[in-house]
């Protein structure tokens, strides 16, 4: 769930670039002739998403009549973008390595794009760059062609939806033995009542409270033998002073990443500071 400038390359460009081996004299016609229509679509989309209102687009609109066509459309992308030695191959990896990680969970590493509005239903957009984003394998898989029936149903889109500078996700922790984390969305005030709705349908479609807690899961019994440490020399405030530390660091980095709200937690958390990180107490 983080953000990403818009791609330079525009969807008339990259049409272009996509279509331009083809040696078929009837396919090529019929592709070039649509160049107008991407075009027109493109920039119906981009105004949408900024407008958060990309679930009032109709598919029929970002189509042509025949199924042949939509066919062949949705093959520029297959064929002649994702395909390795493909004429848009270069702008495929350019859009991919745009990411460090995938931007839908913030936490894997990008695999593919993932065509925010489903090629098949919009395949006027099959290789407009603003709806292609990187992504994971599994987020991928998990968003597959889901399209929203409402404002509140749109997952985020990193090239339009950019909120890595309001704090946003929480966690706390669950005592136990060992600990353990919860992670939920904890939305700013100034947030709209969509927005706050959005961010949560986004973390729930996309499991990341179950991602996140896995992984803090890990993170707490890599980090309790240098908290012991901590709390043998300073005692629960050496432990909390150094869990602070290490939390400023990640949100300088990433506010809402699972490892800076993992630490944010755990600096917030007495029971934790006094003694509940040991995994053998």
């Amino acid at each position: 769930m983080w953000s990403l400038p818009l791609p330079s390359h525009t969807a008339d460009s990259a049409y272009r670039v996509c279509i331009s081996r083809v040696r078929d004299a009837e396919l090529k016609q019929r592709l070039v002739g649509f160049e107008s229509s991407v075009s027109d679509a493109a920039a119906r989309f981009e105004e949408a998403a900024r407008a958060e209102a990309l679930f009032t687009l109709n598919s029929v609109t970002f189509a042509p009549a025949s199924e042949k066509d939509r066919v062949d459309l949705t093959k520029v992308y297959t064929d002649r973008m994702a395909k390795n030695g493909a004429p848009g191959r270069a702008i495929y990896d350019a859009l991919k390595l745009a990411a460090k990680r995938c931007p839908l969970c913030g936490h894997r590493d990008v695999a593919t794009l993932d065509h925010h509005l489903p090629k098949a239903g919009y395949p006027f957009l099959s290789v407009a760059p603003a709806n292609l984003v990187p992504a994971c394998s599994d987020c991928n898989k998990i968003k597959s062609d889901a399209f929203p029936s409402t404002a509140e149903e749109q997952t985020l889109h990193p090239y339009f939806d950019d909120i890595d500078h309001d704090q946003w996700l929480s966690a706390e922790v669950v005592p136990g033995r060992p600990p353990s984390l919860k992670f939920f969305v904890d939305p700013p005030q100034q947030w709209s009542t969509c927005l706050t709705a959005r961010v949560r349908h986004h973390f729930a479609t996309f499991g990341l409270s179950v991602l996140y807690s896995v992984q803090a899961a890990t993170e707490l019994s890599e980090i309790a033998h240098a908290l012991r440490i901590q709390f043998d020399v300073a005692g629960e405030e050496g432990v909390r002073g150094y869990v602070e530390q290490v939390a400023a660091s990640r949100s300088a980095v990433h506010l809402n990443s699972w490892r800076a709200a993992t630490y944010r937690a755990l600096a917030s958390s007495s029971w934790y500071c006094s003694g509940g990180f040991s995994f053998d107490w």
